[in-house]
């Protein structure tokens, strides 16, 4: 038996039986055979809200997203549905627009957490301070909440940096963990260390770390890099 509470609303939208006493060769399938119909594309759904405020708790409890993110996704959905049955814009918009809210009412989409969560979690990867503020505004957060899921991020990092590090900025230590995960500099076999110096000093600056900070990590020794990874590790 099909589990239907983890499928998408279009999938139990076309979920239905199959004729009784069904048998594949004698379906009038009109000579398309199995493959052929696979390649069929598959018609839009008709939106509707509650159509919609399925979508939106499925792809939430999958997903983290903000109110931007999961906005553009119903707008497409609208826009299909515009194209195909002449669904009234105006009022797809109208059901949107109460579905969002009502997500955001229950918690479900909480741009505060969204970008703090996502800040923490790109800084853990080793991205910049700036490189995790474009992302955020990629997705739709708005200036004010970045400003504010930057600030607290540092203050984090700070806290939980060890004594000798702490007041460092939170870019070297994400520098550190970026050049950890690549196995740069000082996690490079001494033997090609030296060799690749400028191969990992352009990778760093490729995400988006100046150039002090990159020949600080690239030639730094292990011992000093743990302790920066304080500010990673411990948030």
């Amino acid at each position: 038996m099909v589990n239907k509470q983890h499928q998408s609303p279009e999938t139990l939208a076309s979920d239905g039986a199959s004729p009784s006493g069904g048998n594949a060769r004698f379906t009038g399938n009109n000579g398309k055979n199995a493959k052929d119909k696979k390649r069929e594309p598959k018609r839009p759904r008709r939106v509707t809200r509650d159509y919609l405020m399925n979508y939106a708790t499925w792809y939430l409890e999958r997903f983290a997203a903000s109110r931007a993110r999961l906005e553009k996704l119903m707008r497409g959905k609208i826009r299909l549905s515009v194209a195909e049955y002449g669904t009234d814009p105006e009022e797809a918009v109208q059901w949107m627009n109460s579905v969002l809210s009502a997500c955001e009412k229950a918690g479900f989409i909480n741009d505060d957490a969204y970008a703090r969560g996502r800040a923490r979690s790109l800084l853990r990867k080793g991205k910049a301070m700036r490189v995790i503020a474009a992302d955020l505004s990629a997705r739709g957060i708005a200036s004010d909440q970045i400003d504010d899921a930057i600030r607290d991020l540092r203050a984090e990092a700070d806290q939980a940096a060890y004594e000798e590090v702490r007041g460092t900025d939170p870019n070297i230590a994400a520098a550190a963990a970026y050049a950890r995960r690549r196995r740069l500099g000082p996690w490079r076999r001494p033997d090609i260390r030296e060799e690749k110096r400028e191969k990992d000093m352009a990778a760093l600056a490729r995400q988006g770390f100046g150039y002090d900070t990159a020949t600080r990590i690239i030639n730094s020794d292990l011992d000093e890099l743990n302790d920066l990874l304080s500010m990673i590790d411990g948030i």
